[in-house]
């Protein structure tokens, strides 16, 4: 009888799911399958980030705000503090930066984490003493705006400044560029969610700023982006829309290896260094890779692991790809690490020129990762 009740249910849910995509491979339980994978994707990894990391964006005006009116040590620390927490969400982000955080869509991305920064720009904006407000920000330039102005104005050499040396200039900077971080951030997790599944206060955090509403207005495409993707809406076939998890996982593991580790090095430019005010680059590239390990195996940590996954499904189709990606992502992160050898910074390997040996076997760790997932697609 149980077998009997497990059928209903599937053929139920694959009804459900034809109803929103008339592709010719909606036959079978794959589908079910599919849409199994693809909801667990989206509800246990993807939506628990980026509420995440809205929260701790919220969480980083609150402490800016209370820099701004009362500037002490201990307040510029619980800001630094802040900002490393939502720093960590955001980069635990990067293997789902496709729907409408990408630069063909909201481009949140690329407003949110431009780097290197405009410093003559941002200087002159410290000068003009202008009072920037936060729309005014959001409507700025992202090499002025963003993580890495904040991180820029927070730290120095991968410490909290002393706040003697943050003027009010600089604060009153430091709290604008942290309100269009806060609308870039909420936005994200509106965006995937949808308006009207979000708690209230976020809400009224999203509709603070008319250019935040209208920028997704126009971009209505990607409203509620998750129920699109869960059900394959505007994917050519179910496996495109699975496939599309894989595609995120490949690119950012070639960018971690190629655009973060290596160019900096091989370039000699310090300046190409990613979050390294703070010297917490090599936090962010294994972040990266953590990314991928969630998007590969579910959840947000070891302890959200999911039944219905891209690794699981991976596993039944080809084993050894599986376990080669399993191992490939734990070397990879052990590999980044590696860099840091004898307490350095990214910044400090880079600037000194020292463990080549190291950066070149995280590089080539993280350039064999995106081979593997670019191998897929052509199995799913």
């Amino acid at each position: 009888m149980k077998h009997i009740f497990y059928w209903i249910s599937c053929l139920a849910l694959l009804l459900s799911a034809c109803k929103d995509n008339d592709n010719e491979d909606l036959i079978g339980v794959d589908a079910v399958l599919y849409k199994q994978i693809l909801t667990a994707y989206v509800d246990a990894t993807v939506i628990p980030t980026y509420r995440a990391l809205a929260e701790a964006a919220l969480e980083m005006r609150v402490a800016n705000e209370a820099l701004k009116t009362s500037p002490s040590n201990a307040t510029m620390q619980a800001a630094s503090d802040a900002w490393m927490n939502a720093r960590v969400w955001w980069e635990l982000s990067e293997a789902f930066l496709f729907g409408p955080v990408g630069e063909n869509a909201l481009d949140i991305d690329g407003h949110i984490d431009s780097w290197p920064l405009e410093l003559g720009d941002i200087q002159a904006e410290l000068a003009s003493g202008a009072g920037l407000t936060g729309r005014e920000a959001w409507q700025k330039e992202p090499e002025v705006i963003g993580f890495h102005v904040t991180e820029y104005l927070l730290y120095r050499d991968g410490r909290s400044r002393p706040v003697a040396d943050l003027s009010e200039a600089e604060r009153n900077y430091l709290t604008a560029a942290t309100d269009a971080l806060v609308w870039d951030c909420v936005l994200a997790y509106v965006a995937w969610v949808g308006e009207e599944n979000v708690p209230a206060e976020m809400r009224a955090v999203f509709r603070e700023n008319p250019d935040v509403v209208a920028h997704l207005e126009n971009s209505a495409y990607y409203k509620n982006f998750a129920e699109k993707l869960v059900n394959a809406t505007g994917y050519a076939s179910w496996s495109d829309a699975l496939g599309e998890i894989a595609t995120g996982a490949s690119e950012i593991a070639g960018e971690v290896g190629a655009t973060k580790i290596e160019a900096p090095y091989a370039g000699h430019n310090v300046m190409e260094v990613e979050s390294w005010y703070s010297w917490h680059s090599l936090d962010d590239y294994r972040n990266n890779i953590l990314s991928i390990k969630n998007a590969y195996l579910g959840g947000v940590d070891a302890n959200t692991r999911q039944t219905h996954t891209l690794g699981k499904r991976v596993s039944q189709l080809d084993p050894a790809l599986d376990a080669s990606i399993r191992a490939k992502i734990e070397d990879c992160l052990d590999k980044i690490a590696a860099i840091g050898a004898g307490g350095k910074s990214f910044y400090e390997v880079v600037r000194d020129q020292i463990n080549a040996r190291q950066v070149e076997a995280a590089v080539d760790a993280c350039i064999e990762l995106q081979q593997l997932f670019d191998a897929l697609p052509d199995i799913l």
